[in-house]
């Protein structure tokens, strides 16, 4: 999504606007404001009183200077009471809004004071205003011919031309204070006769640009860029931007390009209205080519930023005819008009324009020569024809689509593929394992009865809700090798641990080596290793985990060494393994069934069965950190005061982790979880929250981290059928959808792993051979780009409709608390919790208004 900078608290872009849609423009009703002939018309957005302010010649009053305050509502425009501000004949009037001092600017030669310079502040109150005291700016002829805002040295900044031979042009700092305004000294820009001149400040680059019609060098198009320094102004190099007499000049800065664009007319080239695109760079600035706008004949150009549609607007009269305006889309250094449109069906003169972020629209201000030469203004809407995407209602959130089109974020359905045989021949002890960055998965099979019921893996590659299997791989000369786990550490490497019942029941553990995809998937074992001489349990079920690619850690019952919880390092060397010391984190026989995962790549997590009196089996967690080859624990936590049988943890984050468990605190074995966070080896536990309140639980539950903040545990439901459950995490409270069962018959083993970050795979066996299924979760087309802002009214398929994006405010909304932050969910709506992926919606001002972000 584009970074808009600068833009006012109320500020809305177009964020589809660069999607391909075709520009439209809404016209308004011509309003006049003044019933007499007006001349000199200028106009400004106050953006503190959110109002429009038009200065003119009143013709009608002695030529006086007047200022009127405007109020836009939609695509209509009221106002108040016309405001002397010169009581004589004031010309070549100009205004601005100092958004520091919140003050608007006006600035006019003083026809009743030998055509001073001059300026006075104007304070806007309600659809009134009313000015300070009058201060000359310069004490001897000028002309005035634009004022603009510096918000980097919060200064206004007047370009002016003497007016007295040779003519020249200077630039000038005013400091507004209060209702008063002091000056700097004037600087020369250009040292010949300087035609009109317009100026605009640039917030990239942070310096005024000035552009105007160059009369002492052939009536050249010429630009110069201006450096405020306290109450100065310094200029670069003067540089043409077009090599013929080039006059009307307009200008506008597009903070979404960054760039300026300067509007004028080539007399060159039959007097037609073209736009050139401009790049600031220090003291200098750079064009590139000219497009036209109009068709010739246009005059009085004025050129505003749009930035709801992110366009240029440049306004016109032209002369043989009326009003126009034309849309001008910025890309690099290039401009592209689409076609003309009227907003006045007579002669236009004195066209000015500003844009009201408020009301996101182009408010334009011009003597009607056709109706008595009265002084009109009309307000605009560009809009855009959009590309079908359905129907977004009102208040909803919006979202670009990858084709371009627009809409509201949609869920699609969770989904339990049928089950795919794998063709490995077994009776039990499954573990399911995926390797990282990849779509495949490892599932280890502790007897494959048709190879002597050795210990054998495959791989399966996932595509969709396909699996296709490899060809399968002893990877022991030991039947029935017990306890087996399995974890992926690479793209194409894995490890597998056991107690050899045959010898000892020693630890051993071994690298698998993955070699093609799908069906050509092959395995090669390295050397098996010994973590552990004495007697060893390990879990065999998400017993050990992996740091990185080269580093793991296995949890174990060191049955040989009075039953203590251990942890050893393991380590991995081309094919070979190498082990660290094991390290005890609990008292004798009290290690049952301890299951680990990493949070990061020096911390882990691990649980475990406490086993001694007075309460037998109690669940309990603590955190091992390592250093090297060593590890040292926290203190330890216990997740559930009664009975905790068949386990498995998952780490979401660095700082969160979900136990999936079977409890058995009244003997009934219900399918429970509870998260809990981490801060350094201090945790804290949430509240235990039952996914299956029933004693179906002879299965042990396989836990796997879905996203942050999500997980999912493959279990029995109410009727002994796997079955997934799909969680959530916010803080530590846990929240369950309904759970999808997967298989209609009964299961003695499962277990699951996450593949490429999407799919759950669940290895299980429902008859005698190795099988898994794929859980699809629920999916959202949002993601923490696309979000582009609220939609404002309801807006049908292919119709134009209006998108409040970043800094917006959205004012269609309901029941929502003042102060509290709101999300997009994944379904479209509003949510005070963050969803998966997290998308800030804004956050509420009141209970139906919305700060938009994005």
């Amino acid at each position: 999504m584009k970074v808009i900078g600068n833009l006012t608290k109320d500020a809305i872009i177009r964020a589809v606007a660069s999607e391909g849609l075709s520009v439209t423009q809404v016209i308004g009703t011509p309003v006049v404001f003044e019933t007499a002939t007006t001349n000199n018309v200028d106009i400004a957005y106050d953006s503190n009183a959110q109002k429009v302010v038009i200065v003119y010649k009143d013709v009608g009053n002695s030529n006086a200077g007047t200022a009127i305050v405007g109020t836009v509502s939609g695509n209509a425009i009221s106002f108040g009471s016309p405001v002397i501000f010169e009581d004589a004949e004031a010309s070549h009037i100009r205004i601005t809004y100092d958004a520091n001092a919140q003050k608007v600017v006006v600035v006019y030669q003083d026809g009743n004071n030998s055509d001073y310079g001059t300026a006075r502040v104007g304070t806007v109150s309600g659809t009134s205003i009313s000015f300070g005291t009058v201060v000359v700016f310069r004490s001897a002829a000028t002309i005035p011919y634009d004022i603009t805002y510096d918000s980097n040295a919060q200064k206004v900044v007047i370009a002016q031309r003497y007016n007295t031979s040779p003519y020249a042009g200077y630039g000038t700092v005013g400091t507004v204070s209060g209702t008063s305004i002091s000056f700097g000294s004037d600087t020369q820009f250009n040292s010949g006769n300087t035609g009109r001149v317009r100026a605009v400040y640039d917030t990239n680059a942070q310096r005024v640009v000035f552009a105007y019609e160059d009369t002492g060098n052939s009536s050249h198009g010429t630009a110069v860029v201006g450096t405020v320094s306290g109450t100065s102004i310094s200029f670069g190099s003067e540089v043409v931007f077009e090599a013929a007499t080039s006059s009307e000049v307009g200008i506008a800065y597009d903070s979404n390009a960054q760039k300026v664009v300067i509007g004028y007319r080539d007399q060159g080239d039959s007097n037609i209205g073209k736009a050139i695109v401009g790049t600031v760079s220090g003291t200098s600035i750079s064009f590139g080519t000219a497009a036209a706008f109009g068709a010739g004949n246009d005059e009085y150009i004025a050129v505003v930023y749009d930035a709801d549609a992110q366009k240029i607007v440049v306004t016109y009269s032209d002369t043989t005819s009326n009003g126009k305006l034309n849309v001008g889309t910025v890309s690099g250094t290039s401009i592209t008009f689409g076609s003309e449109v009227q907003f006045e069906s007579g002669r236009s003169d004195y066209v000015e324009a500003v844009y009201d972020p408020i009301q996101k629209r182009v408010v334009i201000a011009y003597k009607d020569v056709g109706n008595s030469s009265y002084g009109t203004a009309v307000v605009t809407k560009t809009g855009y024809s959009a590309a079908s995407g359905g129907t977004i209602s009102d208040g909803a959130p919006v979202i670009v689509n990858a084709n371009g089109t627009v809409s509201t974020p949609a869920l699609s359905a969770r989904n339990a593929g049928e089950v795919q045989d794998s063709g490995v021949d077994g009776n039990s002890g499954l573990v399911t394992a995926s390797l990282p960055g990849t779509n495949m998965f490892v599932g280890w099979m502790q007897a494959d009865s048709g190879n002597s019921n050795y210990g054998t893996a495959i791989i399966g590659t996932v595509s969709g809700s396909t699996i296709t299997y490899g060809t399968k791989a002893a990877g022991t000369s030991v039947a029935y090798p017990e306890a087996g786990d399995v974890i992926g550490l690479s793209s194409t490497t894995f490890v597998f641990i056991y107690k050899d019942s045959g010898d000892s029941n020693k630890g051993k553990a071994r690298l698998g080596t993955v070699s093609g995809t799908g069906a050509s998937a092959t395995i090669s074992f390295g050397t098996l290793h010994i973590f552990e001489t004495g007697q060893t349990q390990p879990h065999g079920l998400k017993g050990m985990t992996r740091l990185t690619d080269t580093k793991f850690v296995i949890a174990f019952k060191d049955s040989s060494d009075a039953g203590k919880a251990k942890c050893i390092i393991g380590n991995v060397s081309g094919t070979s393994l190498s082990f660290g010391s094991a390290t005890t984190f609990a008292t004798p026989n009290s290690s049952d069934n301890s299951t680990i995962a990493a949070l990061t790549s020096d911390k882990f997590v691990v649980a475990w069965s406490d086993t001694p009196s007075p309460n037998p089996e109690q669940g309990k967690v603590i955190i091992g950190t390592v250093s090297g080859n060593s590890i040292s624990y926290g203190s330890a936590y216990v997740y559930d005061s009664s009975r905790v049988v068949r386990h498995s943890i998952a780490a979401l984050s660095d700082s969160l982790f979900v136990i999936a468990y079977n409890d058995d605190r009244t003997g009934n074995n219900y399918g429970t979880a509870i998260a809990g966070t981490v801060s350094g080896t201090s945790i804290t536990l949430g509240t235990p929250v039952v996914w299956r309140s029933s004693a179906e639980g002879n299965a042990y539950p396989s836990i796997d981290k879905l996203t942050s903040t999500s997980f999912v545990i493959t279990g029995l439901n109410d009727d002994a059928r796997g079955t997934f459950f799909e969680g959530s995490v916010s803080g530590t409270d846990i929240t369950f959808k309904d759970g999808i069962q997967f298989i209609n018959t009964g299961l003695n083993e499962f277990w699951s792993t996450l593949v490429n970050d999407q799919v759950i795979v669940a290895g299980c066996h429902p008859s005698s051979n190795m099988s898994a299924f794929v859980y699809t979760p629920e999916t959202t087309t949002l993601t923490t780009e696309n979000f582009v802002g609220i939609m404002n009214g309801a807006t049908l398929d292919t119709a134009s409709g209006e998108i409040l994006s970043s800094c917006s405010v959205a004012r269609n909304q309901t029941s929502l608390t003042p102060g509290q932050t709101y999300f997009v969910t994944g379904a479209g709506a509003l949510s005070l919790t963050a969803g998966t992926p997290s998308v800030t919606a804004g956050t509420a001002i009141s209970s139906t208004e919305l700060i938009v972000k994005g």
